[in-house]
């Protein structure tokens, strides 16, 4: 409430270009009723107002976070979800100063790395997220409110310290306060020196080493052989928006370099680092996805991947390498993904097991279930944007040419 009445005050922002946004969790009896009072603000004084309704413990379930994480991902899909329509160009949220130093303690006492005693940034430039209340101090809010005579609900939830963030609250830092006063005030500014440090660090990193590769970032393994080799899986790490990764985590990570292909690493949130070929790679996995499709000429789909089957009159020779096929071959096809027990023979090759191919050919684990199939049984005609079979290729006695092409190149 703070910020809102600031915002709408402060003289920089026109009040018809403020949107106030209310994400309510519906985790608390009395949620309905702080959203009512928050839009009752906003009509009262002139402002836009949108509430959305997010299902943290579903969030919590599915994807095995706590209240506290899966509440805050929520958050930011709303958040995110302004950005990207075009609907408003930042946002501003209300974290402060105290706001900052839990996370500092938090992080610290969870064994993260120097990144995760930056703290809060006051910006985020990628998510168009500012926030301008960062370093202000919870008395000075305080007396904004007494000041402005500024009405307010409060959040039952923060008096119970079952939640880390309220533990270190209630408990840890008054405790401190004690013993050393302004240790909020000192945390914040530490917080500033750390994100320097980092700053000065990555500057020494060569970039072009970590990549984009699909839905993965890839750490090169020239990156992984020196001191700076925990930096490299941090900054990779950092398309993915993780909170609360270990330095343990990392190192584990960035050793995967001397492991076998194939190794993998579970980081938090459910991603992966998977040692490749030359690479390691930090990625999200898709569940299997089972269903699959009726071969047809012109677009299939299949969970989200679009495959085209075109007449072509070109030679072999004259298209994309894997694509040329013969499209009676293909008749009574299915388009799928792999299976147990599934067999490809490549062109001019003997039948082998798919599993087998995909190692020969040095295709990332990671990828394979995502490489769409046209199969008959579990025979393998084509993997798609890879190779056709020798069954399907096309021959000087190919009658129906065509080709067969990924949307997006899979591999």
């Amino acid at each position: 409430m703070c910020l809102l009445h600031a915002v709408v005050n402060c003289g920089a922002i026109d009040v018809s270009n403020i949107l106030a946004v209310h994400v309510n969790h519906c985790l608390r009896e009395t949620a309905d009723a702080d959203q009512a009072f928050v839009k009752r603000f906003c009509e009262n004084n002139g402002i836009a107002f949108r509430a959305f309704r997010v299902d943290v413990l579903k969030a919590c379930a599915e994807n095995k976070l706590t209240v506290e994480q899966a509440a805050r991902d929520l958050r930011y899909d709303v958040f995110g979800s302004l950005v990207k329509s075009g609907e408003i160009d930042v946002v501003f949220t209300a974290h402060h100063a105290l706001d900052n130093a839990e996370s500092v303690l938090m992080h610290l006492f969870r064994g993260a790395g120097l990144d995760g005693l930056c703290g809060i940034a006051a910006s985020d430039g990628e998510r168009r997220l500012a926030r301008p209340l960062i370093s202000v101090l919870p008395s000075e809010l305080d007396e904004y409110v007494t000041i402005n005579r500024l009405s307010h609900v409060t959040d039952d939830t923060n008096f119970c310290d079952d939640a880390d963030r309220n533990f270190i609250r209630l408990n840890v830092l008054p405790l401190i306060e004690k013993r050393y006063a302004g240790v909020v005030r000192a945390v914040n500014e530490f917080a500033g020196e750390c994100r320097d440090a980092c700053a000065s660090l990555d500057e020494g990193l060569d970039m072009s080493l970590i990549a984009r590769d699909g839905d993965a970032v890839t750490v090169d393994d020239r990156a992984l052989g020196g001191r700076s080799a925990c930096r490299y899986v941090r900054r990779a790490l950092a398309e993915f928006s993780l909170v609360d990764v270990t330095r343990g985590q990392v190192r584990k990570a960035a050793e995967l370099v001397h492991m076998r292909t194939g190794a993998t690493v579970d980081m938090n949130n459910g991603v992966k680092a998977a040692r490749e070929y030359g690479r390691i790679a930090l990625y999200l996995p898709r569940p299997a996805c089972l269903t699959e499709a009726p071969l047809s000429t012109g677009a299939n789909f299949l969970d989200g991947l679009a495959v085209d089957v075109a007449p072509c009159e070109l030679s072999p020779s004259e298209v994309a390498r894997g694509c040329a096929v013969d499209l009676d071959a293909l008749d009574g096809a299915v388009l799928r993904f792999r299976r147990d027990g599934d067999t490809f023979c490549p062109c001019g090759g003997k039948r082998k097991k798919l599993k087998q191919y995909f190692i020969d050919n040095k295709i990332e684990k990671r990828k394979r279930d995502r490489i769409p199939l046209i199969c008959k049984g579990s025979v393998v005609l084509a993997i798609v944007g890879v190779e056709v079979s020798d069954e399907a290729k096309q021959t000087d006695k190919t009658v129906n040419r065509a080709t067969v092409t990924p949307r997006t190149r899979t591999v």
